[in-house]
């Protein structure tokens, strides 16, 4: 599935519910059910594509996203790759990394210096998809070439310990983190963490993201 319809995630940004897309375009809440859960764009008529973009105020192209061939993150809705830093004197001994109590298992110290690394990557993504989507958490996949980041939405996880950490997390203090080693995210065999850096997410948003 190289493209993926965007339906369900743009709407949950603008805060359109299915009954008030559906009185826009004069069909069914069903119908927009099936057009809002559809994975891969929908046949549609320029028309009925038209008084989509109309309704949510949006581009085509914010309905549609290319997914490279890999195994995809379930729900991602922000991707990034990380950089290294460069120029900055980070103070590693001030960043906090916590897991969950409930995660008996002992997470490496390769895994919680590449955190400590990026937590300043992290935290501005983890900001940005909670200004854009809403709560949720970031995914961190330590690969040989780099590590990876996506933020999924809350509403995309089903971890019950991942989504009590969400909840009882200050989205403008720390981040959930979900540590993958590799790129097989069917798997269960992550570490659920939290992040707090000497920066808060905002900072570390504005920061990252200038105009």
């Amino acid at each position: 599935m190289p493209i993926r319809w965007k339906l369900h995630e743009v709407m949950a940004r603008k805060r359109m519910r299915n009954k008030d897309l559906a009185e826009y375009l004069d069909i069914t809440e069903n119908s927009v059910y099936r057009l809002r859960k559809a994975d891969d764009m929908p046949r549609l008529t320029p028309q009925r594509l038209e008084g989509i973009c109309a309704a949510l105020q949006c581009q085509p192209g914010e309905l549609l996203v290319w997914v490279p061939e890999e195994v995809p993150l379930p729900g991602s809705v922000l991707s990034q790759d990380v950089a290294p830093p460069v120029g900055e004197s980070v103070p590693y001994s001030s960043v906090i990394v916590q897991q969950s109590q409930l995660d008996q298992r002992n997470i490496s110290k390769l895994a919680l210096q590449r955190l400590t690394q990026h937590y300043q990557t992290i935290l501005a993504l983890a900001w940005r998809g909670y200004m854009e989507y809403g709560p949720g958490a970031v995914v961190f996949t330590d690969l040989d070439d780099g590590p990876k980041l996506a933020f999924i939405e809350r509403q995309n996880l089903t971890d019950r310990n991942c989504l009590d950490a969400i909840d009882q997390l200050d989205p403008k203090l720390s981040a959930v983190v979900l540590y993958y080693e590799t790129l097989d995210y069917t798997s269960s065999d992550y570490d659920l963490l939290t992040l707090t850096g000497p920066k808060s997410p905002p900072e570390c948003f504005a920061l990252s993201y200038r105009p």
